[in-house]
């Protein structure tokens, strides 16, 4: 994956720790960044668990977290994660959520990829 797919797929994956009711057209528009980065889906998962996960997963813990996104300047600074995990740690709430969000990518990359 080269540098501009890379940060296409950080902008699209960090969408899912916004501060903001997650619609149906951010699990496409992921799904289809999936695509557009010709990543296959344990691939683009491995980057959400291990790359932005640990970094923005925060967000999701403060009252007035991000919720209009964030630059891709500052993507490009912060991520991937300085320290690649072993494991997923975390608030358990905020795992089940992301793991949920995950499943509706599933989902929408399925349906585009009959």
């Amino acid at each position: 994956m080269n540098n501009d797919d890379q940060l296409k797929m950080w902008r699209a994956l960090s969408d899912l720790f916004l501060d903001t009711e997650i619609e149906d057209y951010i699990y496409k528009y992921v799904a289809r960044t999936v695509s557009e980065c010709g990543l296959s889906l344990a691939e683009a998962e491995e980057i959400l668990w291990y790359e932005v996960y640990p970094v923005l997963e925060g967000n999701l813990r403060i009252i007035t977290g991000v919720w209009e996104g964030w630059s891709d300047s500052w993507l490009l600074q912060n991520l991937p994660a300085p320290v690649r995990p072993n494991s997923i740690h975390g608030d358990p709430s905020i795992i089940k959520e992301i793991k949920r969000c995950w499943q509706c990518v599933t989902k929408a990359y399925e349906s585009q990829n009959v």
